[in-house]
């Protein structure tokens, strides 16, 4: 993978704006307004059978259907505010945001929370386990060939991340060349299911390669694996699942699969694993690592480092509405230049809330950064914000920091006063103002 690098200059003024790049956004383009037109004409009957089913359930609902985490009540009232926006599927309305917001780069993951699947993917409207794998693949298609056209409006800006088919490793690796050709930057890297071969598998080594040849990183979203589907303290229970498993796989699996080893270049992104985990984690991979190297000696064979030294190496973590405290943590135990702030734009959890200006003249998500900024050295914040991100993905350093100065970013003395009150609760998002722990 090809890295750039994009050091801020050592005569930085603390009034220059800073790179922000969000590793966490979303986008929804709507099935019959944006992606009808991209279904091959052989299909339109079937797309419009899947769109009509999704409308019904959606008026059964009393048009309260979303996708990764609505909910009703007081969270709700904020919800709603959100989807007010059209940077759910303009991409113009999306810029314009992003400009208010003084973020200069994003990273796109479909799901925006406004109830709009991927084309064709019956188990995120009906059943979980209920899914078309040959309409999956061209729905999957279809989303890409949009995007592809989305990313091309100021395209400096974006890392679109293409969904591709998993459980056909071939077509997946024809997926990506071609979505690298329309100029898509990584891909969705799911955690593995029951229908796909676990990643450290030798099968996959031509997938691998092509990522790394390409420079697609792997972006993974936390909130894909398999966990509890109802009953009583559903949502506590997922939470806890899916965070603990999105931070160990499919890390696991590309270290001790030897992936890491074989491919030096590859970049891997955990999206939305929350809290200061990472130092847990890494002595847990480098005990299992001591410990089996020493049961079975033909694993040194396969992977030659200490598992932490791979992930110092090729592992970011995509802080989703990143916290002071796990900021601090980064800084005290050393692997903040691991660590790549994100918005979770449009999420209602996130930075981002639609019309809320605080009383000092700043959009939501510039006051999120000042209460997770505010004191800390000016270094350390611009590798947070973006110059983690910069390596991470390949991007152009000097490309964004004329953006940044465009679209008047936040600067290091800006985000260096803090915030007199905290805004109300309705006005914040939910996670961006934690200080708890991984989830309060």
């Amino acid at each position: 993978m090809s890295v750039t690098t994009s050091e801020q200059p050592a005569t930085q003024s603390p009034t220059t704006p800073l790179i922000v790049v969000s590793a966490d956004t979303h986008i929804g383009p709507r099935l019959e307004q944006e992606l009808r037109p991209y279904c091959p004409a052989p299909l339109l009957d079937e797309f419009d059978e899947f769109a009509g089913a999704l409308a019904r359930k959606r008026e059964a609902s009393n048009n309260q259907l979303g996708f990764g985490g609505m909910t009703r009540g007081a969270d709700w009232k904020v919800s709603r505010r959100n989807l007010e926006t059209e940077g759910h599927f303009n991409i113009e309305a999306r810029l314009r945001d992003l400009d208010d917001d003084g973020v200069a780069g994003q990273v796109i993951f479909h799901d925006s929370q406004n109830g709009q699947p991927l084309p064709f993917d019956r188990s995120s409207v009906f059943n979980r386990d209920d899914i078309d794998f040959d309409r999956l693949k061209v729905g999957q298609h279809i989303y890409n060939q949009w995007l592809a056209d989305q990313v091309r409006v100021q395209p400096e800006r974006h890392v679109g991340l293409a969904y591709v088919p998993m459980w056909d490793i071939d077509a997946a690796v024809k997926e990506l060349r071609w979505a690298s050709s329309v100029g898509l930057r990584g891909v969705n890297f799911p955690y593995p299911r029951p229908w796909m071969k676990s990643y450290n598998f030798p099968d996959w080594e031509p997938f691998f390669s092509a990522c790394e040849e390409l420079g697609m990183s792997l972006c993974h979203h936390g909130g894909g694996a398999p966990t509890a589907t109802g009953g009583p303290g559903m949502m506590s229970i997922v939470k806890l699942e899916v965070s603990n498993m999105s931070r160990i796989s499919p890390l696991s699996h590309l270290v001790f699969g030897g992936v890491f080893e074989r491919h030096p270049n590859l970049r891997l992104v955990l999206t939305e694993s929350v809290g200061p985990w990472w130092p847990a984690v890494m002595k847990e991979l480098d005990s299992v690592y001591i410990h089996d190297v020493a049961e079975y000696p033909d694993m040194k064979d396969r992977v030659k480092k200490l598992p932490s030294e791979y992930a110092a190496r090729q592992v970011f973590v995509g802080a989703s509405f990143l916290a002071r405290f796990e900021v601090e943590d980064a800084m005290a135990n050393g692997y903040l230049g691991n660590i790549i702030w994100g918005s979770d734009y449009p999420h209602f959890e996130g930075t981002f809330q639609h019309g809320i200006v605080s009383p000092e003249g700043d959009t939501a998500t510039r006051s999120a950064m000042r209460f997770t900024f505010a004191g800390l050295p000016e270094h350390e914040v611009a590798q947070c914000l973006g110059e983690n991100a910069v390596r991470a993905y390949g991007l152009d350093g000097a490309a964004l920091r004329k953006v940044a100065a465009r679209i008047d970013a936040p600067t290091y003395a800006k985000l260096s006063v803090p915030l007199s009150t905290l805004p109300d609760e309705h006005d914040r998002g939910h996670h961006a103002y934690r200080t708890y722990g991984f989830w309060a």
